[in-house]
C-alpha cells in the first residue's frame, strides 16, 4: 500500500485542503505517526505535522512559532524528497515545499495568513479525499472555533490525570 493512501492521511488532506483545520491535521497525523513510527522524530509524517502546526500558529498571529516550525517541516520534508521516501508518493511534494518556503517568507515579514493546498497527484488519493469531503463526516468549522481550537477543546480528562499524578507524589 502506498503510505499516503492510508485513511488517516486521506483525512489529513481533507482537513488541510478542504477545511484548513490545521489543529485536526496535527491530531490525525499524530495518530498515523504513532501507528507506524512512534518516537521517530525524523519521519516525514513529522514534517507534515509540523507544517500543519506552523499554519495554525501563523493564522493565530504567532509568527515566532510559525517560523520555527516551518523551518523544521521544510527540513524534514526535503530529506524525505531527497531520499525518495514513499511518504512523498501521491502528492506534489516539490510544490508543497515551495509553498512552505513562501509561507516562511511571509511569516518573516509579518504578513497575514494565507492558505495553500497540498496538491494531490495520485488519482486514488484524490478520489478518496473527494469522497470523504462529500460525506459531511468531517465538520467544517469557522471563526474562533477553527482559529482557537486548542483553547476550546475539552481537556478535563488531561487535567484529571495530572491531578492524580500530583496527588500520588504527596
Amino acid at each position: 500500500m502506498i503510505p499516503l493512501r492510508h485513511p488517516l492521511f486521506i483525512k489529513f488532506i481533507v482537513y488541510f485542503n478542504e477545511n484548513q483545520d490545521y489543529f485536526e491535521c496535527h491530531e490525525v497525523l499524530e495518530d498515523y505517526w504513532n501507528l507506524i513510527a512512534p518516537r521517530n522524530r525524523t519521519h516525514p509524517l513529522v514534517g507534515y505535522i509540523q507544517a500543519s502546526v506552523a499554519l495554525y500558529h501563523w493564522r493565530r498571529g504567532n509568527f515566532r512559532g510559525a517560523a520555527k516550525l516551518l523551518t523544521k517541516a521544510e527540513r524534514l520534508l526535503c530529506m524525505a524528497q531527497e531520499k525518495g521516501s514513499p511518504f512523498s508518493d501521491g502528492v506534489d511534494l516539490a510544490a508543497f515545499l515551495r509553498d512552505l518556503r513562501k509561507a516562511a517568507h511571509a511569516v518573516d515579514r509579518g504578513r497575514a495568513f494565507e492558505k495553500f493546498p497540498i496538491r494531490v497527484t495520485d488519482p486514488i488519493i484524490r478520489d478518496a479525499v473527494a469522497d470523504l469531503a462529500g460525506t459531511g463526516e468531517i465538520p467544517a468549522l469557522t471563526g474562533a472555533r477553527l482559529i482557537h481550537k486548542h483553547m476550546l477543546r475539552d481537556r478535563s480528562h488531561i487535567q484529571s490525570e495530572r491531578e492524580k499524578r500530583r496527588s500520588s507524589r504527596h
